[in-house]
Order: structure tokens, then C-alpha cells, then sequence
């Protein structure tokens, strides 16, 4: 490097470093001064300068630049980032913070399988293990190390079939698998199935499932099948045989896409009830369903979300993907907050756009479904769609076509979201919008994901690939 180089080089980190002391980005600056090597006099303003000549500040420099060829500058930060305009929002109520840079993928554990993983999910045990299912027609436990522990088979040493859905019950020691003819098997605490734990829920394939506990030995099981019906059942674990008996129905005009579940306290007087919200999105629907789990455990459609201002025209994108953020956890059971909002995966092409949307009061919206007329005391049900719920629509650089599956998970160590796609594993900071492709360590481009799984205590990272691999990254 030759002279004139070198001293431009020092200038612009002078420049640099006295930017970052102006603006009191503090902690920047030393990580700065050590990397670049910066002289702490150039920063220290009680140290008089040697010479008489002042050195123009960064700002002053770029101003001048940009009154010089404003127009051209204008359109080169254009093509900095996609949402350079992105509608301001609370993030101190909904805590959105940028993506933490400071969390590096870098301790990750790769297997090799027999076949594609269809679904991966950890087991919330003390061993840390993971259940695995693949086109294979194979359900296996994984220990931490991701070596295989052993093969799950029924009690007859048969295979299941091919597994869609698998995971643990909440606040429990039981595991679940939902196979494609629309069953729904239970395991006990050593993966072994349980006697008469083999329940028809569906006339075909159970394509959604949600748990949530209701008393010491009774959960709700909702799910959604490929036969169109959204059906709540409860699950009695008070006898040594489970028994699932199913309490409520109602048929869905389309496919179910998405289905999510949590729980809210509805103030009852003095005392405060829990209720069960479903939040569940269909094919050809631009609305977001919410029902909730009444008394009488009926499903009672409460209110929708549109996804667009068209108020006439509820179909213009398909959602594939919802993921609830910011609810106040606690024992695995997910409780709605003031704080939490949505986070919605589109189906746009080419590339995904991802809609920030936040929920109505839940107490109101309970409120407003359940009118009663003055005159005859009637109480009667209306459904109400709001249409000024949306916080943010971002556009990603996230790549898809119309048979696009993404699969998103929010990471709270990172501040934000994780996209499977169709070619790698894409982070999207909700703060500024911005999205990119991860780099993780061992983790080549090109690989579709086919499921992916989020540790919400560890933040571990399970990925499944069409490449045949399941990775799991610590962070």
C-alpha cells in the first residue's frame, strides 16, 4: 500500500471512530478502536490537538457529497434495502429488537438418514433427545448428539407408517405421532406406545395439532385434517388407559394451512378464567380464523383478521406460515399478552413477504361476539373481521414458488425469525425487515428444508433437508 493509501485509510478511521464518539455509540467504538487499532487521543477531546488544522467531521463530508449529486445518490439507497419506508410500530410494547449479530451458528451437529425427515421435534426431557420421522416409514429417537437411540414401533414391532406430525404434550411425560390415515398414537416417558393409545380422529391425514393442558390430568387436543374439519377433543389421562373423546366440530370451507393455539385470562367478575384461542388460516382465504374454546368446550369463531384492506375480496394471497410472538410462557404453555403480536408467512412470488400483525383485546373481541338485544334479553353470536390489525408488510429476499412450503420459527436468542425455504435457512430482522441466508458452519446452499424445529428455552436450532440430514445448531 502506498502512501496516499495509507493516509486515506487512517482518515477514514478517524473519521469513523469520531462519528461513533458523537453519536455515543459507546460500546461500537471501543470493539472499533481495538480491531482498527484507532488511538484513544483521536477520540479524547481534553487532548489538544498538535496542529492547527481541524479535520472535517463524517457528516459534514457525506453532506457535501450528497448536495453534489443528490438525485444519484437518492436512487443508490434505494437499492440498499427493500423496506427503506417501513411504517413505524411500538416496539417498546411489542419488544422487537434488531437480529443479535452477537449469536453465531457455528456449534452445529450433522446425521446422515435413510431418507427424507418429514418432521423433527425436541423432547423436552432430561436426556434432550429428539423424535425423528422420515418417508421412510420410520419413527426414531435421537439422543443429544443426534445418535440414534432407537427405532419406536407399535406393540406388535410394526412400523407406523408414515408419520406427519410428532412431538411432546405439554406438561407432561407423553409424546405424540399423527399418521397419515388420520390417527392419533400416545407414547409414555420411554417412547413406548400405549396400550389402546391409538385413537381415529380424522376420515384422512391430521395435518395440524395443538395441545393445551385443562386440568391435572386433562388436555385439549385440537387439530385440522385433510378431510376439512376443525375438531376439539379432550384428553383424560386419569386412568391407566388415556381416553380421547371428542367434544366439538366444525367444517372448514378449504384446507386448513396454519393452525396455532395459546392461552388468554378473561377477567370473570372477581376471578380470572383461562380460555384457549385457536388462530388458524385456510387455502383461498385471506383472513386469519380465531375461535375460542367456549364453557360448554364448543368452538365459537370470534373474530378474523384480514390480511388485506379489500374488503370485498377476501382471496388475494394464501398464508403458509404463523408464528405467535411474545407470549409470557411458562411450563410450555403459551399465554397471549398485551406485548404479543404475529408474524405471517406469505405466499407471494417470487419472493415471501412477511406480514407483522397484531391481535384485538381478546376481552373485547369476547364481548362484542356475545351482543345481547336490550329488548328481549336475546343473546346472540356475531362474528367481527378487523381490517386495521396490520403492523408491517415486509418484503424478504426469501425465494419461492407457487408449491412453496416455508416453514418460519422465532429464535429468542437472535431477536427473530428463521425461515426454512426452498433452497437454504434465511434469518429475517423484524426490527428493520431486513432478511438474508444464514451462514452456519458445515450448512451448504441449495438444500430445500423440510422441518424445523425451535428449542424455545435453548433456542437449539433442529433442521431437517431434502439432502437426507438433520443439523442441530447451539447457539
Amino acid at each position: 500500500m502506498d502512501a496516499p493509501e495509507k493516509n486515506v485509510e487512517k482518515y477514514t478511521t478517524v473519521l469513523v471512530a469520531q462519528y461513533l464518539k458523537k453519536k455515543g455509540f459507546l460500546d461500537t467504538l471501543k470493539l472499533f478502536q481495538r480491531e482498527a487499532s484507532v488511538p484513544v487521543s483521536v477520540t479524547d477531546d481534553s487532548q489538544p490537538s498538535s496542529t492547527n488544522a481541524e479535520i472535517d467531521d463524517l457528516q459534514s463530508i457525506i453532506a457535501d457529497r450528497v448536495g453534489f449529486d443528490d438525485h444519484i445518490l437518492k436512487d443508490k439507497l434505494k437499492d440498499l434495502t427493500l423496506n427503506d419506508a417501513l411504517p413505524t410500530i411500538d416496539t417498546a410494547r411489542f419488544q422487537i429488537y434488531p437480529w443479535n449479530f452477537d449469536v453465531k451458528f457455528d456449534n452445529v451437529t450433522y446425521q446422515s438418514l435413510n431418507s427424507i425427515p418429514i418432521a423433527t421435534s425436541f423432547c423436552h426431557d432430561s436426556a434432550k433427545s429428539m423424535l425423528i420421522s422420515t418417508a421412510g416409514r420410520e419413527l426414531s429417537l435421537f439422543d443429544a448428539q443426534l445418535e440414534m437411540q432407537k427405532v419406536i414401533v407399535d406393540r406388535d414391532g410394526k412400523s407406523f407408517g408414515v408419520v406427519k406430525l410428532v412431538g411432546s404434550i405439554p406438561c407432561s411425560d407423553m409424546f405424540y405421532a399423527c399418521t397419515m390415515d388420520g390417527s392419533l398414537l400416545l407414547f409414555n416417558e420411554k417412547y413406548e406406545p400405549l396400550k389402546d393409545g391409538k385413537y381415529k380422529v380424522h376420515a384422512r391425514m391430521i395435518t395440524q395439532v395443538q395441545f393445551a393442558k385443562k386440568s391435572d390430568h386433562e388436555w385439549y387436543v385440537v387439530t385440522a385434517g385433510m378431510d376439512n374439519t376443525l375438531k376439539v377433543s379432550i384428553l383424560d389421562n386419569s386412568t391407566p388407559c388415556p381416553v380421547l373423546s371428542e367434544q366439538s366440530e366444525t367444517s372448514l370451507l378449504s384446507a386448513c394451512t396454519t393452525m396455532n393455539m395459546a392461552s388468554y385470562e378473561v377477567a370473570m367478575g372477581n376471578t380470572k378464567i383461562t380460555k384457549q384461542v385457536i388462530i388458524l388460516s385456510r387455502m383461498d382465504f385471506t383472513h386469519l380464523i380465531c375461535y375460542l374454546i367456549d364453557e360448554n368446550n364448543k368452538l365459537q369463531n370470534i373474530f378474523n383478521i384480514a390480511l388485506n384492506n379489500a374488503q370485498f375480496s377476501t382471496h388475494s394471497f394464501n398464508v403458509r406460515g404463523v408464528e405467535i410472538i411474545n407470549t409470557q410462557s411458562h411450563a410450555n404453555v403459551s399465554n397471549i399478552s398485551h406485548n404479543t403480536f404475529m408474524s405471517i408467512a406469505t405466499s407471494h412470488v417470487p419472493y415471501m413477504r412477511l406480514v407483522l400483525v397484531e391481535l384485538p383485546d381478546i376481552t373485547e373481541a369476547i364481548n362484542s361476539y356475545y351482543s345481547t338485544e336490550e329488548d328481549t334479553d336475546t343473546t346472540f353470536m356475531q362474528t367481527h373481521t378487523y381490517y386495521d390489525k396490520i403492523l408491517r408488510n415486509v418484503a424478504t429476499q426469501i425465494p419461492q414458488d407457487s408449491y412453496s412450503q416455508p416453514v418460519i420459527k422465532y429464535v429468542p436468542k437472535c431477536k427473530g425469525l428463521i425461515v426454512g425455504g426452498d433452497t437454504a435457512l434465511y434469518a429475517i430482522d423484524l426490527n428493520n425487515g431486513e432478511s438474508w441466508e444464514l451462514d452456519i458452519t458445515g450448512y451448504s446452499s441449495g438444500q430445500r428444508v423440510k422441518s424445523l424445529d425451535v428449542d424455545m428455552v435453548t433456542s437449539e436450532v433442529s433442521v431437517g433437508t431434502a439432502s437426507k440430514t438433520v443439523m442441530v445448531a447451539r447457539l
